[in-house]
């Protein structure tokens, strides 16, 4: 295949490219055209991130005043039927095998991803802020997300899982645990170092600052992501679930995150996690 002659961290952008915010345009019939080409609209702001990925592709994409665009050209015809086999985009399992390198997972998070942070506060102006990663692929079937969750879970060795939401097709991914979170953020870190713009999504150190600077009524904490839940604590859950208690107010009882009790509530439902 054309792509072949590209490189692996080539093969990974392009493939997320189009995956994520980018697309291979459509050859309408008595086109002049006789192959297909690539585009991506992109808003000013982010004017230095297709100008990055300009220089990945210097002689393939170039920029045109909005727009990162290709000329027409073989590869874009031969990608089309993976991407559009019924002229609507599609997750390219048969492509996959060609997305194994870091840049795949930083091209798809920066196209279509955002670091999420939940937070709570305690009576002693402590500010617990949790973060998870966001990839908002919910132009996708859930059909399809899922078995796009597992092989990325696989080989990227994270853990995202679905998430319902009320736009597109109703599932985006998302990280649960912080050290999912952490994972994520240290893997697409050493490719990063071009993108000093993007810092408030990649770098997680730099995001608590912030943060410490819009709240300096609050020490700023992130949570703590390796704090094993105790028996007592599984068994406090359960009987204050069935005596009607909220998650949000279990969580407060317990210091804990809303999201953290939702999950350890679901895997004690499950049978699963019932000891430390």
């Amino acid at each position: 295949m054309l792509i072949d002659t590209l490189s692996k961290a080539q093969q990974a952008i392009l493939l997320a490219s189009v995956l994520a915010d980018g697309e291979i345009t459509k050859c309408y019939p008595k086109s002049r055209r006789k192959n297909n080409s690539y585009r991506e609209h992109f808003g000013e702001p982010q004017r230095f991130y297709r100008e990055w990925k300009q220089c990945q592709f210097p002689d393939l994409l170039y920029i045109r005043q909005n727009n990162l665009v290709s000329k027409s050209l073989p590869l874009m015809t031969e990608l089309y039927p993976y991407f559009y086999p019924h002229h609507k985009k599609v997750i390219p399992f048969e492509l996959l095998s060609r997305c194994t390198h870091p840049l795949f997972l930083l091209t798809l998070y920066l196209d279509d991803g955002s670091l999420m942070i939940s937070k709570r506060t305690n009576h002693a102006n402590q500010l617990y802020v949790t973060p998870s990663i966001a990839l908002y692929l919910q132009s996708f079937s859930k059909e399809e997300l899922i078995p796009f969750c597992n092989w990325l879970n696989q080989t990227f060795h994270l853990n995202f899982r679905l998430s319902k939401t009320s736009n597109g097709c109703g599932y985006f991914l998302k990280t649960t645990r912080v050290t999912d979170t952490i994972t994520f953020l240290k893997q697409v870190a050493p490719y990063t170092v071009d993108l000093p713009k993007f810092s408030y999504k990649l770098d997680w150190e730099a995001r608590l600052n912030k943060l410490q600077h819009e709240h300096p009524e609050y020490q700023v904490l992130p949570s703590n992501p390796s704090r094993p839940y105790t028996s007592e604590e599984c068994t406090t859950i359960l009987e204050l679930k069935t005596s009607g208690w909220t998650t949000q107010a279990i969580a407060e009882k317990l210091n804990r995150t809303h999201w953290s009790v939702t999950y350890k509530f679901g895997q004690l439902k499950k049978g699963h996690g019932t000891s430390p």
